[in-house]
């Protein structure tokens, strides 16, 4: 490469790993077979946020965006997996008021996540039921009516607060079911109560991975990374996430909106 072609390289790699690439959404789709679905909700759109982080590094601004492009074609089910902030409490109303107006007839779900605790998770949990965003804390609760789709949501895995046992308590393995979790890291105990698919979040896919080599680090002690994996008999789907942490950087790992389709067999 000529001395041009380095100096070239060497300036755009910080622009687009600085101020592109964290802001350009990928929106993913997956088609889901979900057994015990009842024909009521066959085809019915789920979308899936995880690890939106506002903060001064993923400003409200930019996730009003992304809600108004959702509210073009609303989903009819929002459910979000946890790290809605990052240690800063002025960021907390704006964002449950930003994640309520998003339309979802089915309703809209959330847990929690590790950064959600270490600000203060009490606080994000009042203001996401005062915004119409039901916070799911080791319950599960029906969706479409009795009989319909079970969300079950699994607390905190990194924070302790987590309790799949009491989460999953009164859930039928006939029931048509999806397990909100933070961390995949439960896919372990999640696949021993015999969960059939899970989603989660936590490692925003690494933020910056590297050609044939992936993520430089991933905070999964068993080292998931991003999209699907299997343990067993449980299908999980790992998102990237919407935001960053304090280092405004992606590189090979867009931001994620991730759209479920539910399909009965």
């Amino acid at each position: 490469m000529s001395l041009a072609g380095l100096v070239g390289a060497a300036t755009l790699g910080p622009v687009w790993m600085f101020g592109v690439e964290p802001r350009w959404v990928d929106w993913t789709t997956q088609d889901l077979i979900v057994g015990g679905l009842p024909n009521r909700l066959h085809g019915a759109r789920m979308l899936h946020l995880s690890d939106i982080h506002a903060s001064a590094a993923v400003p409200l601004d930019f996730v009003a965006r992304v809600v108004d492009r959702i509210n073009l074609n609303p989903p009819d089910l929002l459910v979000i997996t946890g790290d809605l902030v990052t240690e800063d409490r002025s960021y907390i109303a704006g964002i449950t008021e930003l994640l309520g107006r998003i339309e979802a007839r089915l309703g809209r779900f959330a847990i929690l996540g590790n950064h959600d605790y270490w600000t203060d998770g009490p606080a994000v949990s009042r203001a996401l039921e005062r915004h119409g965003v039901h916070h799911l804390r080791n319950e599960s609760a029906w969706v479409g009516g009795p009989g319909g789709l079970r969300l079950v949501g699994v607390d905190d895995h990194w924070t302790g607060n987590d309790d799949l046992e009491a989460a999953m308590a009164g859930v039928g393995q006939e029931e048509a079911q999806i397990l909100l979790m933070h961390s995949p890291d439960l896919i372990v105990p999640a696949s021993k109560a015999r969960v059939p698919f899970a989603l989660c979040g936590h490692t925003h896919g690494g933020q910056v991975r590297l050609p044939w080599y992936g993520a430089l680090v991933t905070p999964s002690a068993l080292g998931y990374q991003q999209g699907t994996y299997r343990h067993r008999g449980t299908q999980m789907y790992v998102n990237r996430g919407l935001g960053t942490l304090d280092l405004k950087v992606r590189l090979n790992c867009r931001p994620e909106v991730h759209e479920v389709r539910l399909i009965s067999p």
